[in-house]
């Protein structure tokens, strides 16, 4: 995996957990409650739809390298014939 996997992993952690946070009231206590109720929902829907969009790509990447690793025993094999 690439730096850039590690760092969309984590920011979508880190996104879901501040999110969380926010509902519960232990970052940012007062203030306007309806507010931080929906920048926390929102933070962590968001942080949740990034985990999902980060996953798919790394899945892809590695149905791309299979599909590529394929691809070159196919051609050795048929070149060995």
């Amino acid at each position: 995996m690439n730096a850039a996997i590690y760092i969309n992993f984590g920011t979508s952690l880190i996104t879901f957990v501040f999110g969380f946070l926010l509902l519960t009231g232990l970052v940012f206590p007062g203030g306007n409650e309806n507010t931080k109720l929906m920048l926390g929902i929102v933070l962590m829907i968001y942080g949740v739809y990034r985990f999902v969009n980060s996953y798919t790509k790394y899945k892809q990447n590695i149905l791309k390298k299979n599909i590529e690793e394929l691809e070159n025993q196919r051609e050795k094999f048929l070149k060995s014939k």
